[in-house]
C-alpha cells in the first residue's frame, strides 16, 4: 500500500526546508479540500519570512498503472506542483522576488532523485512543465514529477545516515558529509530543519514541525517509537530519509 499522505507531507517538509524557497508560501492542496473556507489566493498572498507574492501548491498525487496485474498492478505516483507569481507584486520590497518559472526550477532541483526508500525515487520524466492556465490572472506553472527509478546528475545529496540503536537509551546518528546538520523526530513525523522550515504566519517564528530536533548528542528512545532523520548541508540536497522503528 502506497502511503500518499506521507509522500505529500514529506514533499512539504523537504521544500519548506529548502533555503531557496524560504520566502515562498507552500501549501498542500488537501488543506483546501478539507478546509474549504481557505481562499486560493492565500497561497501567494500569505506572508512567509516577511515576504509575500510567491506561492507553491502541492497537489493531491495522481496514480498511473504500468500494467494490468490484477493481484497488484505496478503503480506510478504522479506529483504535481503549481508555482505562483503574483505579477509585479512579488518584486516589491515585501515581495518574495521569484518568478513562477524560478520556483519550479528550485522544486525540480530539490526533489529530482529524492528517495522514498522501498517506494521508489522521485524523477523528472517526459514533459515536465506547462503553464497552469486553470488559474487565470496570475503567472502560474505546473511541474510534474514521478516516482521512478533513479539516475541523473544534479546537486549532490548528503551521505546516507548511520544509526546505532544497540542501546535504545543512547541512540546515535552520524553523517559522513562534512558540516551536515542532522535533524530527527521520534514520533514518525518529517524531520524538517527547524532553523529553515518556519511555519507561515507564526508570531513569534515557530518551526514547521516542533517535534523535529537538531541532533547534538545521543538521545533516548522507547520501544515502538519511529525515528526519522534527515541530513542538511550547504550545497547539498538531503539524502534518503532515515526511518527506523525501535523494537
Amino acid at each position: 500500500m502506497i502511503n500518499l499522505n506521507q509522500i505529500q507531507e514529506d514533499c512539504l517538509g523537504l521544500l519548506m526546508s529548502a533555503p531557496q524557497l524560504a520566502t515562498v508560501n507552500i501549501v498542500l492542496e488537501k488543506k483546501f479540500i478539507v478546509e474549504s473556507q481557505i481562499e486560493m489566493d492565500a497561497v501567494w498572498l500569505t506572508v512567509r519570512n516577511g515576504k509575500s507574492g510567491d506561492g507553491l501548491l502541492i497537489e493531491v498525487p495522481d496514480i498511473e498503472s504500468g500494467g494490468n496485474n490484477v493481484s497488484g498492478p505496478p503503480q506510478v505516483v504522479i506529483l504535481n506542483f503549481v508555482s505562483f507569481q503574483n505579477g509585479d507584486g512579488a518584486f516589491t520590497d515585501v515581495g518574495g522576488g521569484l518568478f513562477a518559472e524560478e520556483i519550479e526550477q528550485y522544486v525540480l532541483d530539490a526533489l529530482h532523485l529524492q528517495s522514498f526508500g522501498k517506494l521508489g525515487t522521485i524523477q523528472a520524466d517526459g514533459k515536465l512543465s506547462t503553464p497552469a492556465r486553470d488559474y487565470p490572472g496570475i503567472n502560474a506553472r505546473r511541474l510534474t514529477l514521478k516516482i521512478k527509478p533513479l539516475a541523473s546528475r544534479q546537486t549532490p545529496r548528503t551521505a546516507t545516515l548511520q544509526i546505532d540503536i544497540t542501546d535504545p537509551q543512547n541512540v546515535t546518528l552520524a553523517c559522513a558529509t562534512p558540516g551536515a546538520k542532522i535533524c530527527y523526530t521520534i514520533d514518525g513525523s518529517f524531520p524538517s530543519d527547524p532553523d529553515v522550515a518556519i511555519a507561515p504566519l507564526s508570531d513569534p517564528p515557530a518551526p514547521l514541525n516542533p517535534q523535529s530536533k537538531i541532533y547534538t548528542a545521543p538521545f533516548a528512545a522507547q520501544s515502538g517509537q519511529v525515528i526519522r532523520a534527515a541530513a542538511y548541508a550547504d550545497g547539498f540536497n538531503p539524502g534518503e530519509i532515515l526511518n527506523q522503528t525501535i523494537s
